[in-house]
């Protein structure tokens, strides 16, 4: 399905207000890897604060797609053993994140994805819903089809990602709830019109999102009561 013509021009017109959105392309192969497993449903400060440790402290050590499996394999499979991996790698206790790992490092390596090269062939050519969904999933965490655009993005593929932001966005410009694939259609095909990258409308997307909900909740906590102050004294009124 795919958003009616007045659904589009509603959209084209919010999208045309953003400023220019962030490149977020990565050239490395294991920060790849590493924001694959860790940039969704965490915040962007956790995120950033684990590549750093990795940057700093391991990057000697951990360059290449058969050094991350061997030392993957170094830790047994266990929450213990993935929290022990986690603490090296990003300094965090992420241990579910180190599991996540796991399960991409061992699917990269039986589809021959070992390096930044064999990443952005296969991002570019795989299909999310033939070769991918469902097939690299833990108890805890699945590449769906947010996590798969976003990696896609990341290795300089046009696309946008249906994460959390830019599905509030579309959905409220259109008035209704919008699904993920044709959200993603919409978002490209008013980039081609703009003559911007895809990704970088998506970028612009997450920023206005991000910076939206910062607002709102900082209005929300500006607006309470203070602890033991009457309610008739916050409207200004005498209490008597």
């Amino acid at each position: 399905m795919s958003l009616t013509e007045e659904e589009l021009a509603k959209l084209r017109t919010e999208c045309r207000k953003l400023p220019e959105g962030r490149n977020h392309r990565v050239s490395d192969y294991i920060l790849n890897v590493f924001d694959t497993v860790l940039d969704f449903q965490m915040k962007a400060e956790v995120v950033d604060s684990s590549i750093g440790y990795y940057e700093e402290n391991r990057w000697r050590e951990v360059r290449t797609h058969k050094a991350l499996a061997k030392l993957i394999s170094s830790y047994p499979n266990t929450k213990r053993g993935n929290m022990q991996l986690a603490k090296y790698l990003w300094n965090n206790n992420h241990w579910s994140r180190a599991k996540f790992l796991r399960e991409l490092v061992a699917y990269f390596e039986s589809v021959k994805v070992r390096s930044m090269r064999t990443l952005s062939a296969w991002a570019r050519n795989t299909d999310f819903e033939r070769e991918v969904k469902g097939r690299i999933k833990t108890k805890e965490h699945s590449m769906g089809l947010a996590i798969f655009k976003w990696l896609q993005g990341r290795v300089g593929v046009d696309t946008a990602k249906p994460d959390v932001h830019l599905m509030k966005f579309v959905s409220d410009c259109i008035g209704r709830k919008a699904k993920d694939e044709e959200a993603v259609e919409a978002v490209e095909v008013i980039a081609k019109e703009m003559q911007i990258r895809a990704f970088q409308m998506d970028a612009a997307i997450w920023q206005y999102q991000r910076d939206k909900s910062i607002r709102q909740r900082r209005e929300r906590i500006a607006g309470r009561p203070k602890a033991g102050v009457a309610e008739t004294e916050i409207e200004g009124k005498e209490v008597k």
